[in-house]
């Protein structure tokens, strides 16, 4: 193997990945239901409604600990 022909291996690439756009949706607030453009998995406009509406919120799938809930 010369120098000409010398293949770059795949672990030596440095550049980086080009960033994915994400498209943004006009949707309703689920808490205000103010219209603002939102990612696919947004459901509020902005941290201030996430809050307020998650604040007291109980269920199985909620990230946390089991005793502070009860």
């Amino acid at each position: 193997m010369t120098k000409d022909n010398f293949i770059m291996p795949d672990y030596y690439n440095q550049s980086k990945p080009k960033a994915i756009k994400e498209e943004l949706v006009e949707r309703k607030c689920f808490r205000c239901d103010k219209k603002v453009k939102m990612g696919k998995f947004e459901r509020y406009c902005s941290p201030t409604c996430r809050y307020h509406a998650t604040r007291n919120y109980v269920s199985g799938y909620k990230v946390g600990y089991w005793w502070k809930i009860m």
